[in-house]
């Protein structure tokens, strides 16, 4: 079943394992750049009762690490020749874009949380 779901094709983009991993890794990355402060919240009160600076410190340091990641994993799929240039464009504006602003926006957060 798992083959099946490797080549649907969404729109003009095949998804492949490589393709899946990068597109996984941005929105996760998202979700932690945005939502970090809330949920160092969360585990605060629902695990281990650490201060949440340092739960938000490692969902900061954790979604900087998957974009980055990203990035290198678009760069070797082109390198590869697994994508074209175009697509490779695309990839990194949009990591680019969305990457700057949730990295900066967390870290800011992150920064007003150390005063």
């Amino acid at each position: 079943m798992f083959n099946l779901l490797s080549n649907y094709q969404c729109g003009v983009i095949w998804v492949n394992k490589t393709n899946a991993i990068i597109i996984g890794s941005l929105i996760l990355a998202t979700i932690f750049g945005i939502l970090g402060q809330g949920m160092a919240y969360f585990l605060n009160e629902n695990f281990a009762k650490i201060p949440p600076i340092y739960y938000l410190s490692i969902l900061t340091i954790i979604s900087v690490i998957l974009y980055l990641s990203s990035f290198v994993l678009t760069y070797l799929q082109y390198k590869k020749r697994r994508i074209e240039k175009d697509k490779m464009e695309v990839y990194f504006s949009t990591i680019g874009g969305i990457g700057l602003l949730t990295s900066g926006w967390s870290l800011f957060v992150l920064a007003m949380w150390r005063g």
